[in-house]
C-alpha cells in the first residue's frame, strides 16, 4: 500500500513538473487596432509581415491585429469614451493625437523612448508631432507628402516640359486641354477630405511654407492677402477643369477613377500624396512610362520647391492598457530594423508603413525602383535643407482641420467668399489656440 502511495505521490509531481512550464508561460496578449483594406491585401499584410514575424520572434507576448473597416477611428473613439479599447491605438494623424492626448486617452511613452532610444531613431520633424507637453506620446506610422505624377511618354511625345512657374503652369495645362485631355487627374468621391490636400497644394507652393508656419504659430492670419489669393487661384483653377475636366466630373470622380484617368491617358498629370506611388502600378503593361516631381513653385513667395510634411497614421498606446510595457515592445519590435521596416514598405510600394526613420540611401537594396529611390533620397535631402511645407491633416486642430475641407465646396459653389472661408478659418484657429488645442509644430 504505501508502495501504491509513493507511486501516485511520484506521478503527481511529475505531472506537475510537466505542466508548471506551460502555466507560467501563459503569453501577454497585446491587441491593435488598425484599419482594414482588404482589396490592396492590406489586412493580409499586417497578419503575414507584422503579427505572425512579431509572434514568431519571442514567446513571452501574443500580438493579436484586429481590423476594423475603413475607418478606425470611430470605432476606437467611441471604445476609449467607454474605458476601453486596444492596447494600441491607431490613428490617421496628429489631430487624432491631439484630442486623445486631451481627453487622457494616451500613456506616455516618454520612458520608453529614453529606454529604448527612439529619439535617434525617429525623423526630428515626426518625432516633435508626437511630443505633447514635453513627453513623447505618439508613434508616426508612415509619412508622405504631396508631389506630382505624370505620364512620361505622354509628355515626351508632345514635347512637353514639367512647369517651374504660375504662367508655365497655366500655359500647360491649356495645352493639355487643347488635346482633349484633363491637365490632372483627381476626385472626391468615396473621400471628401481630397479638398483639402489641393488647398495645402496652393497654400504651399503659392503663400509658401515660410508664411504658412507663421499662420500656424500665430504670427500670421489665414486672412492675410497671400491666403486669400492662394484660395481664389485654386478656385479658378478648379472651375477651368483642371481636375477631371469639371467640378462636377472631381465630385463624382474616385480613386479607381481617377486611376485609370492617369493611367489610360485621359489625364497626363496628378497631384497626390506619395500614396500614389501605389497608382503608378496600373501603368504596367500600358505601354506608356510614368514619373514623379515636386510642386511647381507658384509663385516668388513660396521659395525653392518644397515636401510638405506628414505622417500618414500613428500608434499609441492605451492609457488603460493593462499590459503597457509589452505594448511598447511590440512598438519597439515594429522600428529596430530598418531592414525589415524597408523590406515591408517595399511590399507595399513605398505608399504605406514607411516609417520616418534615419535612413541612409546605403539603406535600400539595388531592387528598389530608381524613382521611388530617388524620391526618398530627395526628400530626406531637401528637408533637411529647410525646404518643407505643411500638410493640413496633419498641423491643423480638430475643428480648423475639418472646416478647410468641408466648407471648401461652398466656395467652390459661391456660396461664400474666399475671404469669408478664411475669416471662419482664423475664428477655429483662435478658438483652438486659446484652448491650447494646437499639434506640435517644430520651430523654423
Amino acid at each position: 500500500m504505501l508502495k501504491n502511495n509513493i507511486k501516485i505521490l511520484s506521478l503527481l509531481i511529475g505531472l506537475t513538473t510537466l505542466l508548471m512550464p506551460a502555466i507560467g508561460h501563459t503569453k501577454t496578449v497585446i491587441t491593435w487596432w488598425n484599419y482594414s483594406n482588404e482589396g490592396s491585401g492590406l489586412n493580409n499584410a499586417l497578419k503575414e509581415e507584422i503579427e505572425d514575424r512579431f509572434n514568431a520572434s519571442q514567446s513571452e507576448i501574443e500580438l493579436q491585429i484586429i481590423f476594423k473597416g475603413e475607418d478606425v477611428n470611430g470605432p476606437t473613439r467611441t471604445a476609449l469614451l467607454a474605458g476601453a479599447g486596444p492596447d494600441i491605438i491607431t490613428s490617421s494623424g496628429s489631430t487624432y493625437v491631439r484630442a486623445y492626448y486631451d481627453g487622457g486617452f494616451l500613456k506616455s511613452l516618454e520612458p520608453y523612448a529614453q529606454k529604448y532610444g527612439w529619439k535617434e531613431k525617429i525623423l526630428p520633424w515626426a518625432y516633435n508631432l508626437g511630443v505633447f507637453d514635453g513627453e513623447f506620446y505618439s508613434f508616426p506610422q508612415n509619412y508622405e507628402s504631396m508631389i506630382y505624377f505624370y505620364n512620361k511618354t505622354l509628355f515626351e511625345e508632345n514635347g512637353w516640359k514639367l512647369p517651374t512657374n504660375l504662367t508655365e503652369y497655366e500655359s500647360l495645362a491649356a495645352e493639355i486641354k487643347s488635346k482633349n485631355m484633363h491637365p490632372f487627374a483627381y476626385g472626391s468621391s468615396g473621400w471628401q477630405p481630397t479638398h483639402e490636400h489641393l488647398a495645402g497644394n496652393y497654400f504651399n507652393t503659392f503663400a509658401g511654407p515660410d508664411n504658412v508656419y507663421k499662420a500656424l504659430v500665430g504670427e500670421k492670419k489665414w486672412t492675410d492677402t497671400e491666403f486669400v489669393e492662394a484660395l481664389e487661384l485654386l478656385k479658378k483653377h478648379m472651375m477651368d477643369g483642371y481636375w477631371s475636366g469639371s467640378l462636377e466630373n472631381y465630385y463624382a470622380n474616385d480613386w479607381d477613377g481617377f486611376s485609370a484617368q492617369i493611367t489610360n491617358r485621359e489625364a497626363a498629370m496628378m497631384q497626390i500624396g506619395t500614396w500614389g506611388f501605389e497608382i503608378m502600378e496600373g501603368f504596367k503593361g500600358s505601354g506608356d512610362d510614368w514619373d514623379w516631381a515636386p510642386l511647381t513653385i507658384l509663385s516668388e513667395d513660396a521659395g525653392e520647391p518644397n515636401y510638405q510634411l506628414s505622417i500618414g497614421g500613428t500608434m499609441s498606446i492605451n492609457a488603460a492598457s493593462e499590459n503597457p510595457d509589452a505594448a511598447a515592445e511590440v512598438l519597439n519590435w515594429i522600428i529596430s530594423d530598418k531592414n525589415r521596416v524597408l523590406d515591408f514598405t517595399a511590399k507595399r510600394n513605398y505608399g504605406e508603413w514607411l516609417l520616418p526613420l534615419k535612413y541612409e540611401e546605403s539603406d535600400f537594396s539595388p531592387s528598389v525602383d530608381q524613382r521611388i529611390r530617388d524620391y526618398l533620397v530627395d526628400f530626406a535631402k531637401a528637408t533637411g535643407n529647410g525646404n518643407y511645407g505643411y500638410t493640413t491633416w496633419t498641423f491643423y486642430p480638430a475643428n480648423a482641420g475639418t472646416h478647410i475641407w468641408k466648407d471648401m465646396e461652398s466656395v467652390w459653389a459661391g456660396d461664400i467668399s474666399v475671404v469669408e472661408f478664411l475669416a471662419e478659418q482664423q475664428k477655429l484657429w483662435d478658438k483652438a489656440r486659446d484652448a491650447n488645442e494646437l499639434i506640435p509644430v517644430g520651430k523654423r
